[in-house]
């Protein structure tokens, strides 16, 4: 019996002994490669590094936008739930760092089932404090912040990133890959517990900072842009307004606003309309700033001279059954009055002369329809209907800005092209890059896309635009110190497939100083309540704009006399043709109220000092010129008094001082 006992205990122990061999057996030769990888993953910890975000710079490196190092701190609850010493020692010293209570990191570990977070983005300098806390479960880790230095002011051209630091709008996601760099590791040998006992050099690998970007925005020409998009919306009563600076020579935009705007680290709180950039995106009826580039078109064609008498019906004129309107009378206008006063019927008889595919292929290379190829993100190529879609009035609607939709940066661009000698560019904001040793990445500059117009008639149309603003409907964007080219535009809104009659676009593209143009600003303003036109909205906030820049850019030439008024008005009345001028005069004299003789008028007209008063600048130039009397002008736009009075005698030697007012407001858009 006992025998028998002794080899049933010697066989179970045998039994145990066997299965005891065959699970070594299975662990050191069958299982090493798993449990030799679960060792080394005990003692030796990779951590990443992640690499800071590239910087972003405006051009004169002021700092845009930057990633600031911040420290989030973590606890795994699972360690400490049991252990009251511990996690009472933890709670302690966080609180006595953060000014708090320790209740409220035991409350934040009792309820949590794994890791939790314990204090969120803390700045690295603070973090330094709790260097000397060592308690197991508790664990540090990076947790990096994008710093937009100015906040909402380049909201739309720096876009925004989500929480973990990746670009999901506007420049920032543009070039995501380049601004985050490349992610280091680090290897960390751990005791048996799990402590960290030395680092393994050989094996880690630093972090790559990412590139930093220098770009062609002017963080100044921002600030005002915003700025003063805000409160021409407050004083207009607007609903939106999109503002675009650039240098018209190069293509560099040097400043570009949407107001309302955003906040980027909240960017989450607002609407896909207030977070859109819609200075790209979306697309408008242009209206009278069209005009410009129609005008120009026909110049080049010479399909017609600016100083050519066009009748304008009175304010009132039908074509194909549709009824073209001025806002204010005239009966006649030259060409170049034709744009100075913005009348809608000059310029749709104008259009007349080219043939509708000549007029596609024109506005087609002055870049609409088509993408400016900006370095943003998210551009719209707006609408160009083609000739074969052409309507019996669709040519003379879209000579004026209607029946044709375009973006801010095409206009701006167009505009550019007008200005610059004739040459279309790509726009562009990144001037360029540099990589974490300091060192040139790639530069970027100007890029013709073609030639539009010649030099010559670049600088009459840029002439005709200056009496825009001198002596037309642009008068509100003069500047004492420079003188300003431009042009008006105002559209009818289009609302459930009708124009509506009380929200309008109202818009003005300007450029300064007049004779070698270094900036061009746009400005759009959304359904304002207050005013209604371009001239008197639009252009006023561009005044501003010209204003505030022109107080801090020194390097913008100032004097301007450096465009001497004499010089111009000369070459104005070189250029008129003598029987124009006859026909000119002749109305313009208004002297024979009592008679209807005509050689009486000449007579008058010839011997006595016509009323001057009411009539532009240039009209009275010319006459003033016919008769050789000198003159000098005060002020600009519409003559409202003479020193040498209606009827008085003309004598040899005379002078007439010639007053003028802006108080015209005469568009037709």
């Amino acid at each position: 019996m006992i025998n028998s006992r002794a080899l049933i205990i010697t066989l179970f122990v045998f039994a145990a002994f066997v299965s005891l061999i065959i699970q070594l057996f299975s662990v050191q030769i069958g299982g090493h490669e798993k449990y030799s990888a679960r060792a080394e993953k005990q003692q030796n910890r990779v951590f990443p590094i992640r690499a800071e975000r590239g910087i972003i710079y405006d051009r004169n490196g002021e700092i845009l936008a930057y990633t600031k190092d911040d420290v989030s701190l973590f606890a795994d609850a699972r360690m400490l739930r049991n252990n009251s010493k511990r996690k009472k020692k933890l709670a302690a010293e966080l609180a006595k760092v953060f000014g708090t209570r320790p209740s409220k990191y035991i409350n934040l570990i009792n309820k949590a089932k794994g890791n939790v977070c314990l204090e969120r983005k803390i700045s690295k300098e603070k973090s330094l404090l709790l260097d000397g806390l060592v308690i197991d479960g508790f664990y540090k880790t990076e947790d990096y912040t994008r710093i937009y230095s100015y906040g909402n002011i380049t909201s739309h051209l720096l876009g925004y990133v989500d929480k973990s630091c990746k670009g999901r709008s506007g420049f920032e996601k543009l070039h995501d890959e380049e601004l985050n760099g490349i992610d280091g590791e680090l290897h960390v040998e751990n005791d048996a517990i799990g402590r960290p006992v030395s680092i393994d050099y050989d094996n880690s690998t630093l972090a790559i900072p990412g590139n930093s970007f220098y770009l062609t925005i002017n963080k100044v020409y921002q600030k005002i842009l915003v700025n003063e998009l805000k409160q021409g919306i407050k004083d207009y009563k607007g609903k939106s307004a999109i503002g675009i600076i650039a240098n018209p020579k190069t293509g560099e935009i040097l400043a570009l606003a949407n107001i309302p705007d955003f906040n980027p680290h909240r960017y989450y709180k607002v609407s896909d309309f207030v977070r859109r950039n819609r200075a790209l995106t979306d697309t408008y009826e242009p209206g009278s700033t069209m005009k410009s580039i129609v005008l120009a078109m026909l110049l080049e064609e010479d399909f017609v001279n600016e100083n050519q008498i066009i009748n304008t019906e009175n304010g009132k004129y039908r074509i194909n059954g549709a009824l073209i309107r001025d806002t204010h009378k005239f009966e006649k206008l030259t060409v170049r009055e034709v744009l100075e006063q913005s009348s809608n019927i000059g310029m749709v008889k104008l259009s007349d002369r080219i043939g509708e595919r000549d007029f596609y292929k024109g506005l087609r290379d002055f870049g609409f329809g088509n993408l400016t190829s900006i370095d943003l993100s998210s551009e719209s190529k707006g609408r160009l209907k083609k000739p074969d879609r052409y309507s019996g009035i669709s040519k003379a609607f879209i000579s004026h800005g209607y029946e044709i939709s375009v973006t801010p940066i095409q206009m701006v661009m167009a505009y550019s092209a007008l200005i610059n000698g004739g040459k279309l560019l790509q726009p562009y904001i990144l001037d360029r890059i540099v990589n974490s040793e300091d060192e040139i990445e790639e530069e970027y500059g100007e890029t013709k896309i073609r030639n539009v117009i010649s030099e010559e008639i670049s600088n009459q149309i840029k002439d005709i635009m200056v009496g825009v603003v001198e002596n037309g409907t642009g008068s509100k964007a003069q500047q004492d110190n420079v003188y300003v080219g431009g042009k008006t535009g105002t559209t009818q809104k289009l609302v459930d497939g009708k124009y509506s009659r009380k929200l309008y676009n109202s818009s003005f593209i300007g450029f300064y100083p007049a004779d070698d143009p270094e900036v061009i600003c746009f400005v759009l303003v959304d359904s304002p309540e207050i005013g209604r036109y371009g001239g008197q909205v639009a252009a006023p906030i561009f005044g501003n704009i010209t204003r505030k820049i022109m107080e801090t850019d020194f390097s913008i030439n100032r004097d301007k006399n450096k465009i001497h008024r004499e010089n111009i008005i000369q070459n104005l009345v070189a250029s008129v043709d003598q029987n124009d001028l006859e026909s000119e005069q002749l109305s313009f004299a208004n002297v024979s109220e009592n008679t209807n003789d005509e050689k009486y008028k000449e007579k008058i007209i010839r011997t006595t000092m016509p009323n001057l008063k009411n009539k532009t600048l240039r009209e009275a130039i010319s006459v003033l010129s016919e008769l050789n009397i000198e003159y000098s002008i005060k002020g600009s736009g519409i003559i409202k008094e003479q020193s040498i009075q209606k009827g008085q005698p003309v004598v040899e030697g005379m002078k007439c001082i010639l007053t003028c007012s802006n108080n015209l407001n005469n568009e037709s858009e």
